[in-house]
């Protein structure tokens, strides 16, 4: 960033955790340092993950940073350091509103400022005082992390306790690395709520028609504890133009199953990429309730299978949807049909990574 040294600026460096944020401030700090500028940086003291007197980074990066509690012991180093150009901040998110003000103060007094911290809290809401910064802020950089579940650019850090995720009510502050913490994307970060009653939907579909999806959708009905509310409901794609569905109303329909039952059972007639309003499609509309559902496919049991089941696997995957097993279905129906050897049936499972069952 170029700089008139007799001009303050405010830089912030912000994103997830495991984003390298850390590791940008300490390469700053060591680019200024390098210039033989003087520099202060500060660390909050409840990080001391990984020592007491540096900004480190999560490889053991790090640079010299006084730990300090809120802004007045900042301003009382600032005191004794009023000639320092480069100002440091790591994980400011800790010091709260104050060091807005803080950072205001030194940006007019020609400091250059680069701090460092989370934009979002564990519960993928403003962690302030970051997005605050942000928005007077000469120079914003966003960082993202790789999602531990699918490898796919991170949204927000994941808190995790006893390796579930954290309540939205769990305690905001919580210092910690991998046994805490990692870094979601959008699919996969959850907060989970104490007071929330959400069913879990199985969609059910086909490779093709009648093959007996609603016998597996008895069959899982009558395999569910007793007492557990469940309800049922069949969507069906537009074949012509003439057909229509409210989409609304079907949201509605599914999100109120969702308070009202344990388990939804959504079976779905038709191929995925029927439309159901316009041009949004069946597989679009899964892909709304990706976070509280899994999908089951029904296949007939017999030979010439393979091509239909993988295809399928493969659109569901890449729509991000958790596939529950593929259910390979005999009958007095397939009676013409010669079955499918054991041999390919486990070469599918082993190919897709998705278990399966025989009826």
């Amino acid at each position: 960033m170029i700089q008139n040294s007799k001009i303050g600026t405010l830089e912030v460096v912000t994103g997830s955790m495991f984003s390298g944020k850390s590791e940008e401030l300490i390469r700053r700090l060591r680019r200024a340092e390098y210039a033989k500028q003087k520099i202060v940086a500060f660390k909050h003291a409840i990080d001391n993950r990984y020592g007491e007197n540096g900004a480190f980074s999560h490889g053991n990066n790090s640079f010299r940073a006084y730990p300090v509690s809120d802004v007045s012991q900042m301003e009382e180093i600032m005191a004794k350091n009023i000639d320092a150009e480069v100002i440091g901040i790591d994980e400011i998110q800790f010091f709260g509103e104050k060091v807005v003000d803080f950072c205001k103060k030194y940006v007019e007094y020609g400091k250059r400022i680069i701090v460092a911290g989370l934009d979002m809290s564990f519960r993928a809401e403003p962690y302030e005082p970051v997005p605050e910064l942000m928005s007077i802020a000469d120079q914003v950089d966003k960082l993202h992390a790789i999602c531990t579940v699918c490898g796919k650019p991170a949204y927000a850090s994941q808190r995790l306790i006893n390796g579930e995720p954290a309540y939205y009510d769990d305690p905001l502050v919580m210092v910690g690395a991998n046994e805490n913490y990692e870094a979601r994307c959008r699919r996969h970060h959850i907060v989970r709520h104490r007071t929330d009653k959400k069913g879990k939907i199985y969609f059910i579909v086909g490779t093709e028609i009648n093959v007996g999806k609603k016998f597996v959708e008895k069959m899982y009905e009558e395999q569910l504890v007793d007492k557990k509310k469940k309800e049922s409901i069949v969507i069906k794609g537009q074949m012509d133009e003439n057909e229509k569905s409210d989409l609304i109303k079907l949201r509605e329909k599914i999100n109120l199953a969702l308070v009202e039952n344990d388990y939804i059972f959504v079976r779905i007639t038709g191929g995925l990429l029927l439309k159901l309003e316009g041009s949004y499609s069946i597989l679009d509309f899964m892909c709304e309730f990706r976070k509280n559902s899994e999908v089951i496919i029904v296949s007939k049991n017999k030979k010439g299978v393979l091509n239909q089941i993988l295809l399928t696997v493969d659109l569901l995957k890449k729509s991000d949807l958790n596939l529950k097993e593929i259910v390979y279905k005999n009958g007095s129906s397939h009676a013409g049909e010669e079955k499918e050897e054991n041999g390919v049936i486990e070469k599918i499972s082993k190919i897709t990574e998705v278990k399966y069952r025989e009826l």
